[in-house]
């Protein structure tokens, strides 16, 4: 079943630059749609336009059958809660706990005096435990978020998202600022969650060779156009020139 449809959207800021020209995908629901492309291609604004951070200047999106290009208020309250986001600066509060974090992700499922007052439920509790069980780093859950090292903190951050029961998982450059093998370590995490629990999963990443290991297929954005989309395998010496340049060279994490 398709899950989201991107139809001609384009994203022109108030600056004049015109990110996306006329995109237009669709991702079934249990892909690990990966997206790739240069810096300033256009991936996060894609990203930010599906979850509605931004507002696309034309075009449309449909989530789960319904048009979300325009919604506002309680309406795009409800659709931010089927659509998880994990950003590259992990966005946590560092002074608090990991559970205190990962429990922030059930706010929209929380009244107004318990979110206030982080008067959390015992339900919601385990249910955080167990998300940080599901990112392997639930004893850290009493530590403070800042003590934990870059890799730590993004799996909290993935475990928050998780609270949201999330239909759709985007996850912008959520390894660009890890070293090699925290990469990986990262990125199983997501592939966990795309197959335990069928959430669709798509992630902006760089570099080429985690996208082989964990896509099921790529979309390549370049200057706000998809110039590529089919198999991770698929894409050849000829393919990385088009989609990076004639003068990069491909870094290969292990």
């Amino acid at each position: 079943m398709t899950l989201l449809r991107v139809n001609q959207v384009h994203k022109i800021y108030p600056s004049g630059t015109h990110a996306l020209k006329g995109v237009s995908f669709e991702v079934e629901k249990g892909e690990f749609l990966v997206i790739i492309g240069l810096s300033g291609s256009g991936k996060s604004t894609l990203l930010r336009c599906i979850n509605r951070l931004h507002e696309p200047t034309s075009g449309n999106i449909q989530f789960n059958g319904r048009d979300i290009t325009h919604v506002k208020g309680k309406e795009l309250r409800q659709l931010k809660r089927q659509i998880g986001m994990v950003f590259q600066q992990f966005n946590l509060i560092k002074r608090r706990s990991v559970l205190v974090n990962v429990l922030t992700g059930a706010l929209g499922r929380m009244g107004t005096f318990q979110s206030l007052t982080e008067n959390f439920p015992q339900k919601l509790v385990d249910e955080a435990m167990e998300a940080l069980k599901t990112v392997g780093i639930e004893e850290k859950a009493h530590i403070r978020a800042d003590a934990l090292s870059g890799g730590q903190q993004q799996r909290v951050a993935i475990a928050r998202s998780l609270m949201q029961h999330p239909d759709l998982l985007l996850a912008d450059e959520p390894v660009a600022s890890l070293d090699p093998a925290t990469s990986n370590s990262v990125m199983q995490y997501f592939e966990k969650i795309n197959k335990k629990f069928g959430t669709t999963v798509i992630c902006n990443l760089h570099f080429l060779s985690l996208v082989r290991k964990y896509a099921t297929r790529v979309i390549a954005l370049k200057a706000g156009e998809i110039i590529y989309e089919g198999l991770p395998e698929d894409i050849d010496d000829d393919w990385f020139k088009t989609i990076y340049g004639e003068e990069a060279e491909e870094v290969e994490i292990r």
